[in-house]
């Protein structure tokens, strides 16, 4: 049975609250409208965070914001603020409402970028000015936005404890180059690399196990698209429905990497000498920045609460 209660975020086996409600302010930071992942964690975090905010990475005229704002709506989050994050152009990364010839939005180059950089560095930091502890920010796309704030607004590399999505050491799927989130734009993922003084990365090649690759079949799939299922859940499932008919699956990538945002036990992390490449792959180097990337994963455990965070 859903309940759409949200409450602060705990183990599958523990009602002890993983965060104190007042210790931190989440800030997803997410591509949502393209792979449902985005959308997963995003019902996870309106369920189980107090205190959210979301900004949209590789915007495409607004259409992510306003998803966003959709969702959580309807799961009467309304006290939730959605930023509108920095247009890449990315049309070919949103799934609905994609009419041929659509123009891009103008945030890549010239004015019209220096006007929303400014913009943007504006709504956070006002969203800021109320935290009085490290801000979570959890990156599940592209780094433009996180890099637009730490480089106009430096003192914030200070105060973000940032998990991100992305990157690889030993396996990924085309090893001539980074992995997606930081392959759309090397520069940024470079300069939030090197000024962050220890992120933490959830690495590709633990998100991109089969063992929680999303299909048709799957029970958490059926659960959504029940007759008797909120509006919420009925437009997750619509956006499964049309990822389907592209991929035969989804890959859980940003829900772990919120998991991991919220301290929960399921990724093991270890400290790391990394070079960044110029391209943002990155490369074991004892001279390199030391950064803290996934170890190992316990896919069970994970899959479990995944379950209970969405359905419960």
């Amino acid at each position: 049975m859903f309940d759409d209660r949200h409450h602060p975020a705990t183990t599958p086996d523990s009602t002890s609250p993983i965060t104190d409600p007042t210790d931190a302010l989440v800030i997803l930071d997410t591509d949502i409208g393209y792979d449902p992942d985005d959308l997963v964690a995003l019902v996870i975090a309106a369920r189980t965070v107090p205190h959210l905010a979301v900004v949209t990475a590789d915007e495409t005229r607004g259409r992510r914001a306003r998803l966003a704002r959709q969702l959580l709506d309807l799961m009467d989050r309304t006290d939730v603020p959605v930023i509108g994050g920095l247009d890449l152009g990315g049309e070919h990364r949103f799934l609905a409402d994609q009419g041929p010839g659509a123009p891009r939005h103008p945030d890549t180059a010239g004015e019209e970028l220096t006007d929303r950089i400014d913009q943007l560095n504006d709504d956070i930091a006002r969203l800021c000015t109320t935290a009085t502890r490290p801000i979570r920010w959890v990156g599940m796309g592209p780094m433009s936005n996180l890099s637009a704030v730490l480089t106009h607004v430096p003192d914030m590399a200070e105060r973000l404890a940032v998990t991100q999505m992305g990157g690889w050491l030993d396996h990924y799927r085309d090893k001539t180059r980074a992995s997606h989130n930081f392959h759309t734009d090397p520069t940024s993922a470079g300069v939030a690399l090197r000024v962050l003084r220890t992120p933490r990365l959830v690495l590709s090649e633990h998100t991109n196990s089969p063992l929680i690759r999303v299909t048709p079949e799957w029970a958490l799939v059926r659960r959504l698209s029940e007759p008797t299922a909120p509006a919420w859940a009925s437009l997750l499932a619509a956006h499964f429905s049309m990822w389907f008919t592209r991929r035969p699956g989804s890959w859980m990538h940003d829900p772990l990497t919120l998991s991991a945002a919220l301290d929960l036990p399921f990724v093991t992390f270890g400290r790391e000498p990394i070079r960044i490449g110029r391209d943002a792959r990155l490369h074991r180097d004892p001279n390199g920045r030391p950064i803290e990337v996934s170890l190992e994963v316990d896919y069970d455990g994970f899959l479990d609460w995944m379950h209970e965070a969405v359905c419960a």
